[in-house]
């Protein structure tokens, strides 16, 4: 089985080709054979990945970077079953390493992949949007926080909190000004879940998230119960309240004390699509999608190969 590294070194504004250096140390060092491609810019952790993964052999592909660089590389996975992907944490909020239960840094995820042949099997997501579609590790939403993420991947905040390691705070500092400023809109909901189908209409949609992990952002932990390899996601949706209160709620949403309370709603789910009045502002794992007026998200079971545990 080949070793193949697909690296950002810019992630974390430049900090990741420090962790670069002690993987490069510590490879040649043990004399482990391997190839790396280095990114340049959008999507070529995904062209790097469908040239890696599409000859018909095993792979071990490793990805270093941040959640971007992670999401890319995973929607250019041409063969699942014969690739063992392990992510190597560079970036400033790793919310698909936490999200998955690794730690330690991304040189102690790499010594223990290298150390075993064992892999566990892991649930992703894909949304489905017109024109396309993207699958996601960690999470995938419409409106608000989307949003948020689309000016976290320009923002001069989050370059200057990464100076001090506080790059995933940008998340939040952001949400509380798009709350009074973004649009929000009704939207018709269809859920299906273990073969039962559920409609509903829902006023006022802030946003819907639908979470493989428990966290994005930074941490945030939108949906505290789910686990990635559960079989299922699980959509996060806030609605129907004032701007004022989803505001004064946040500190809540931030503790993961928000199940039960008014417009935060949870629920499970195989495959949801949501059909809004006005269109919203889509991510998924944090990169921008598009502005659309209807998307559907659905798992994918035990489908991602992964060491480093």
């Amino acid at each position: 089985m080949k070793n193949a590294f697909i690296v950002n070194k810019a992630s974390q504004t430049g900090r990741a080709a420090k962790v670069w250096e002690e993987i490069e140390e510590y490879l040649n060092k043990e004399n482990i054979e391997y190839t790396a491609y280095f990114t340049g810019g959008p999507n070529d952790a995904t062209e790097f990945a469908r040239s890696i993964t599409g000859a018909g052999e095993k792979v071990a592909l490793f990805v270093m970077g941040g959640d971007g660089t992670l999401n890319e590389a995973l929607n250019g996975i041409v063969d699942f079953e014969n690739t063992i992907y392990t992510p190597l944490p560079s970036g400033s909020a790793n919310d698909f390493v936490g999200g998955i239960g690794m730690k330690g840094t991304a040189l102690d995820i790499l010594k223990r992949a290298l150390a075993t042949d064992e892999y566990k099997l892991l649930d992703i997501g894909k949304v489905i949007y017109e024109g396309g579609e993207r699958l996601f590790g960690v999470s995938s939403g419409i409106g608000v926080d989307a949003y948020v993420c689309l000016q976290a991947l320009t923002s001069k905040l989050k370059k200057f909190l990464n100076i001090f390691g506080l790059g995933s705070a940008t998340y939040g500092l952001l949400t509380v000004g798009d709350i009074f400023t973004m649009p929000f809109s009704d939207a018709c909901i269809t859920k299906w879940y273990k073969g039962e189908e559920t409609k509903m209409d829902v006023k006022g949609t802030i946003f819907a998230a639908a979470m493989n992990c428990r966290a994005e952002g930074g941490g945030i932990p939108m949906a505290p119960n789910a686990t990635p390899d559960s079989g299922h996601l699980t959509a996060f949706y806030a609605h129907d309240i004032s701007r004022a209160k989803c505001l004064r709620l946040l500190p809540v949403l931030v503790a993961g004390k928000h199940e039960g309370r008014e417009g935060f709603d949870l629920l499970n789910f195989d495959k949801i699509h949501i059909k809004l009045k006005e269109s919203m502002c889509v991510h998924a794992d944090g990169e921008h999608v598009g502005f659309f007026d209807e998307i559907t998200f659905q798992c994918m079971p035990q489908i991602l190969k992964t060491r480093g545990f």
